[in-house]
């Protein structure tokens, strides 16, 4: 019997059917997927599977991970947003330049791309020592502070689908793994007004987030600095100026 010809395996297009088969397996992933793993998964040669993922990373589609060895899905992926996550990150670096000045640790814009935290901009410290990460970087929902402080304003079912999907592995010692106590602490979050990641993400740090609320989809600015000069005594007023820089940028992105 002949195939419907509306039915969307009436005409195969062999070449279309591998490119979606790249796709889905980086869509499945949220942490970046290296070549091998691309191949392996799609049954593709590795060398057909580079020529596939170089074209698609020359329109945007895919996007090397900071890693410069995995593969992730890229911004042509979030144009509805693309535009205005420039203007955020526009908006937030003089601030952010202002309060790294001010208290001499590094400051960070934080936006969750699917189950990721990604580093937008990141105003590092000029300190010798000092707790930073790179401008594309990526963390877990539940062991950074950007990302409880971006779990805090989601539904709570929502927050389970990111940890089911992401998952949440140990990274220290402090790391939160059980779903139920994330989200009561989420509950404390959002009376508090702002999260904190003390060593969970990294041995001897401390980094406290805000959340930006209203903009359309979710964001927090945080500080995060060596917990032997950043002590707990000092998070409540640096989360007072995260608070108000949160603040301002929401106004300023809804103007």
């Amino acid at each position: 019997m002949a195939a419907d010809a509306d039915s969307p395996t009436a005409y195969p297009i062999r070449s279309v059917d591998r490119v979606c088969d790249i796709l889905d397996t980086l869509a499945n992933s949220s942490m970046g997927v290296t070549l091998t793993e691309v191949s392996e998964a799609t049954g593709l040669p590795k060398s057909s599977t580079f020529r596939y993922l170089s074209a698609l990373e020359a329109r945007h589609y895919v996007e090397r991970a900071n890693d410069n060895v995995s593969y992730r899905l890229g911004p042509a992926f979030r144009p509805q947003h693309t535009r205005r996550i420039s203007q955020l990150a526009e908006l937030a670096r003089p601030a952010l330049e202002r309060l790294r000045d001010k208290i001499d640790e590094t400051t960070n814009l934080g936006l969750l791309d699917g189950t990721s935290v990604v580093h937008s901009v990141v105003c590092e410290s000029k300190q010798m020592m000092r707790l930073a990460a790179h401008v594309g970087d990526r963390g877990y929902v539940h062991a950074t502070a950007l990302g409880k402080a971006m779990a805090a304003t989601l539904p709570d079912d929502r927050v389970r689908s990111i940890l089911t999907a992401a998952g949440m592995p140990v990274i220290t010692s402090e790391t939160i793994t059980d779903p139920d106590a994330f989200l009561a602490e989420l509950g404390d979050i959002r009376e508090s007004g702002y999260a904190i990641d003390h060593a969970e993400n990294q041995g001897g740090g401390l980094c406290v987030a805000a959340a930006i609320q209203k903009i359309g989809f979710p964001a927090a600015v945080s500080v995060s600095a060596p917990s032997s000069r950043f002590t707990p005594d000092q998070v409540p007023a640096v989360a007072k100026s995260l608070q108000k820089i949160a603040k301002d940028l929401s106004r300023q992105m809804r103007s």
